[in-house]
């Protein structure tokens, strides 16, 4: 459905990469040397994007070979002038063809960074967004939005409330934001919900650690190959790096200091809610970190809304907040954010097989990166959720039902369907209430980025608040042809979607200049009609 429109037109036609030839020689004398390099370097090691090192693995092997042969030719006693020859013509061709792709991914990576940039700039000259308290230097991780970022949230929330509230006609509430203290103890936000942060010691600014030694390492892996620090960031990245001596160790042995060059504290856990005070009592009272929470204390009420039947399913959007260490991504990681939530309650003897609405997305084909191709391949499988139930990839139907639902509406909003990805959680990085989680990730100019999850809460929440609270929150089963009744909590499976990241994500997919001409646009590559609406005439430059 063509709905984004100026002037009664489509807004764009594709831009075409400049032909590599001539852009080869174009390049300076040091910028031709740092290619040279690079391409020397991804010919011994793994290519940023995995997918590019899949489609080159082959090629990369068969130049260290044909290297090899050009080196024992050379070598040998005698060597053969022609068959030195058509072996040095072999390993050009080789590289020839590897330099032309690597060309290729260098000059698309080097645009679309100054794409992204352009696209934030914009954004915030036509007041899309701007930083919060500006007039005062701004804050980081906190944001506005202008009339024109209202338009699209409005929109955007209208339709996911059609998509996943009206046609699966769930219940929706709205509950308090702030939320006092013993309620985040029993959750186990107020001991678990924490990141592990650094300081530089000379300014006092605080890092993320694991962002900090990613970024780190992969400096120093691009000056040298260290074994040890590829070993090391592999860790990182699959968030086996989590006890504070050992990180203080690796930035000890490594020299790793901060972007300032100055040398850090020690590593220690930072609880990521933002702490108050409620009444004149002074009650200790939270921000809170999720919707979720309000959805289980109203568990009993909406129970017994429904008639005291299973399963049924409730939805919340609403403002959450997070104190984020070093919120450096703009709207990609804010401290104050728009959740949409939705808390499904089952039985757990249903919870894994038979779903009614399975069937409406068991067909669909979704990319996946499960657990034991995070651990070994790397790589991304196309694969049918019905296939992936079978095989015991994704455990259960509704969760693999909510999974094809959001990556059907997120590519309806725009969102481009290469870009998507279902990520499994590596079973140490799963957050302390859940047993099975998998994040919608979107490739953009920040990497790869969640924007939406899916998480198998079990029964922890109603279990912990029963427990604390001293209230019961179990259901029935009732079994009529015995004539029995068990007493059992309610098992939850959650969807949540982060609004500001889907926008930008939309956004940055559907951004670009046109050939031949400064002016820049938003792409019609929407399904969703009025999803941007009339915000596109202010976001096209010199109209």
């Amino acid at each position: 459905m063509n709905i984004i429109k100026l002037c009664g037109r489509s807004l764009i036609k594709s831009t075409s990469v400049p032909r590599l030839t001539k852009y080869s020689t174009l390049i300076s004398k040091k910028k031709e040397e740092k290619i040279k390099k690079k391409i020397q370097f991804y010919i011994q090691n793994e290519l940023p994007e995995k997918e590019l090192e899949n489609e080159l693995s082959d090629l990369k092997k068969s130049i260290r070979i044909q290297a090899e042969i050009v080196r024992t030719l050379k070598n040998g006693p005698s060597p053969s002038q022609l068959e030195l020859s058509q072996a040095v013509q072999l390993l050009s061709d080789q590289q020839a063809m590897f330099r032309q792709r690597i060309e290729k991914y260098l000059h698309e990576e080097e645009n679309q960074n100054i794409g992204t940039k352009k696209l934030e700039q914009l954004l915030k000259e036509r007041f899309f967004y701007d930083q919060s308290f500006s007039l005062y230097g701004g804050v980081a991780g906190l944001y506005d939005l202008g009339p024109l970022g209202c338009v699209m949230q409005n929109n955007l929330l209208s339709e996911w409330q059609k998509e996943f509230v009206l046609r699966d006609r769930i219940f929706q509430i709205d509950c308090s934001i702030l939320t006092p203290e013993q309620v985040l103890k029993a959750s186990g936000h107020l001991s678990k919900f924490s990141d592990i942060m650094v300081r530089d010691l000379n300014t006092n600014e605080s890092y993320r650690v694991d962002h900090l030694l990613k970024s780190e390492i992969e400096k120093k892996l691009k000056k040298s190959k260290n074994q040890t620090l590829i070993q090391l960031l592999e860790k990182i990245e699959n968030s086996h790096l989590t006890h504070l001596n050992e990180i203080d160790e690796v930035i000890r042995k490594f020299e790793i200091k901060s972007p300032k060059n100055n040398q850090l504290s020690a590593a220690s856990p930072f609880n990521l809610m933002f702490k108050t005070e409620i009444g004149s009592h002074a009650n200790i009272g939270f921000m809170r970190p999720e919707t979720a929470q309000g959805i289980f204390m109203n568990f009993k009420r909406l129970y017994d809304f429904n008639q005291r039947k299973l399963p049924f399913a409730v939805a919340q959007v609403g403002k959450s907040f997070r104190n984020e260490i070093s919120p450096k991504s703009g709207l990609i990681r804010q401290r104050e954010f728009l959740m949409a939530e939705i808390e499904h309650f089952v039985d757990p003897v249903n919870k894994n097989s038979n779903y009614e609405k399975f069937h409406l997305v068991e067909k669909l084909y979704v990319n996946i990166l499960d657990e034991h191709s995070q651990l070994n391949s790397k790589f991304t499988q196309k694969i049918q959720l019905g296939e992936a139930i079978d095989r015991k990839i994704i455990k259960s139907e509704i969760t693999a039902y909510y999974m094809g639902k959001i990556h059907n509406f997120c590519i309806k909003a725009g969102i481009s369907k290469d870009k998507i990805r279902f990520r499994q959680h590596l079973c140490n990085e799963m957050a302390h209430y859940a047993n099975e989680c998998w994040d919608l990730e979107c490739l953009t100019s920040y990497g790869w980025i969640e924007c939406a999850g899916i998480a198998d809460r079990s029964d922890y929440d109603l279990k912990k608040h029963s427990e604390f609270s001293g209230s019961d929150l179990r259901a029935e089963r009732i079994n009529n042809i015995q004539n029995t009744k068990e007493n059992f909590f309610p098992h939850v499976i959650e969807p949540s979607f982060g609004i500001g990241r889907i926008m930008y994500t939309i956004l940055e997919h559907n951004f670009m200049t046109r050939s031949n001409s400064t002016k820049q646009v938003i792409k019609n590559n929407t399904q969703i009609k009025y999803l941007i609406i009339l915000f596109l005439f202010f976001l096209v430059c010199d109209c």
